[in-house]
């Protein structure tokens, strides 16, 4: 076994498990608990490049036998919306087909651009305010507007909250009947209510965002494997000896049924 592919099977862990954590940091995700939702863009943005960047590394070892250097590596930087790109670009080489249902639409785009922002600079946005930088948005508040988004687009509108809720009327009766102080009530319970209805539409968004976001991993699964099978066919003509693992085996959580993703209770 050589040492590229003991380094490869240790990336391969490293991104199963930035990738299974992600996902199920977003499981658990419950109100306005931040951490899980700090751990969820971290992981998943470092799983997600690593895993492109071994596409890119594997891509060239098919064609030169050898990896590039350190330096286009580093060239590459932290752009994943560029290095998506530039990986699903080689689907026509692979014999990949790019089925409809797995292209990124327009939510899909922006969330790839949340994540390049994320992991280009974002992920420093509090430490980056303490010490005086002005004018980065929170990714905080950017992942939240996603959410939304996914909620309008997503969520089927048998799962939807009502529009008004049991707050709400208990808000109009104190407004009709109460005094002023009681009515400066009605007002923060209005102002709670509305809040409350927010949250509760993007937990509810949080189920459709884990398949956007298994989603933009299923061709790339289906590239990895392809490129490992002309890597191994070539092997076969030269050693007996496989000189990269099967990296799809860490991409093991990765599943085109949206049903599987929507319906299991414990997935990943």
């Amino acid at each position: 076994m050589t040492s590229s592919f003991l380094l490869l099977q240790n990336e391969g862990f490293l991104m199963q498990g930035c990738f299974k954590t992600s996902l199920t940091a977003l499981r658990v995700w419950r109100g306005e608990e931040r951490a899980s939702g700090y751990v969820a863009f971290f992981n998943y943005a470092t799983g997600l490049e690593r895993l492109l960047k071994v596409l890119m590394l594997l891509d060239h070892w098919h064609h030169n036998r050898k990896f590039f250097d350190n330096k286009k590596l580093m060239g590459y930087g932290h752009n994943l919306r560029k290095l998506y790109n530039d990986a699903m670009n080689f689907s026509q080489q692979y014999g990949v087909e790019r089925k409809s249902l797995f292209e990124p639409d327009g939510i899909d785009n922006k969330l790839l651009e949340f994540l390049s922002g994320f992991a280009n600079g974002s992920r420093y946005f509090n430490l980056d305010s303490l010490t005086g930088v002005e004018g980065k948005q929170d990714p905080l508040g950017r992942w939240d507007d996603l959410l939304r988004d996914v909620y309008e687009k997503d969520v089927p509108k048998d799962d939807r909250l009502p529009d008004v809720d049991e707050l709400d009327v208990l808000v109009d009766h104190i407004e009709g009947n109460a005094s002023v102080k009681s009515s400066a009530m009605g007002v923060s319970l209005q102002t709670q209510s509305e809040h409350n209805q927010d949250q509760g539409k993007m937990a509810c968004a949080l189920l459709q965002m884990r398949w956007r976001l298994v989603k933009l991993l299923v061709p790339l699964q289906s590239l990895l494997i392809a490129i490992r099978e002309k890597i191994h066919a070539e092997d076969h003509q030269i050693t007996d000896d496989a000189s990269v693992p099967y990296m799809e085996e860490f991409l093991d959580f990765v599943c085109g049924d949206k049903n599987v993703i929507l319906e299991s209770e414990d997935w990943p």
